[in-house]
């Protein structure tokens, strides 16, 4: 896949556009039903009521965002199909562990620049890491990559654009991520558009996610 493919849409017919769009806020509103809905009866059923080891886990596994990136790969191999969408881009990993390493180091920086300036005193610190958060993130972020600088990034490409799909894909990332402040939510929101970039340049999905992996490690690691 050439990077002219990852920017230029395909000119859909207005029909296509539309079963496009409304895959996309399917996928969309999948976050709150049936996700939230299945979460709270999973976890009450499991009894995890405490956020560590299992309680960690096991969410991050099944519960967070598996069922939309479930509905996002499901609709995104039938509209591949129809021929109005590329692909997954899922190849190029051995070229996307430079941009992604590189990636996620310049999110840390951020993420610690915007602690250190709108967080509480004390907020950058060091954090012994946690092995069943870390283990938990490695299908998570997997999850959030494939949905947002995936399906929605090239869903939403193919009917606005590249980098408008950009900013409206890393905007409704930003708003799900309610348990940061404001600053945070803008962090969330800068970090969507440049792993959005990641994919174009890598062209592959590989590239975000690698950086989501080390921001999150380190991240987790010095801020909290």
């Amino acid at each position: 896949m050439d990077a002219l493919a990852l920017s230029t849409p395909k000119r859909l017919d207005l029909k296509s556009q539309a079963i496009v769009l409304l895959a996309l806020l399917i996928v969309y509103a999948s976050n709150w039903w049936p996700t939230t809905p299945v979460r709270v009866v999973a976890l009450q059923a499991l009894h995890l009521t405490t956020y560590e080891r299992w309680g960690i886990f096991l969410p991050h596994l099944l519960l967070y965002s598996t069922i939309m990136a479930a509905l996002s790969g499901v609709s995104w191999i039938a509209l591949a199909s129809a021929g109005w969408l590329p692909m997954p881009p899922l190849g190029n990993l051995g070229q996307s562990v430079i941009p992604g390493v590189a990636g996620g180091l310049l999110a840390l920086i951020c993420a610690v620049l915007t602690a250190l300036a709108f967080f509480p005193p004390g907020t950058v610190h060091w954090i012994d890491p946690n092995p069943w958060k870390i283990a938990g993130n490695i299908f998570s972020n997997f999850y959030e990559e494939f949905i947002w600088r995936g399906f929605l990034l090239f869903g939403l490409r193919e009917l606005v654009g590249f980098w408008p799909a950009a900013v409206i894909s890393a905007a409704s990332w930003a708003v799900l991520h309610t348990q940061y402040p404001l600053a945070g939510q803008v962090l969330v929101f800068v970090i969507g558009i440049g792993f959005a970039w990641l994919v174009r340049v890598a062209r592959s999905l590989w590239a975000p996610y690698i950086a989501h992996e080390v921001l999150d490690i380190l991240a987790d690691s010095l801020i909290g």
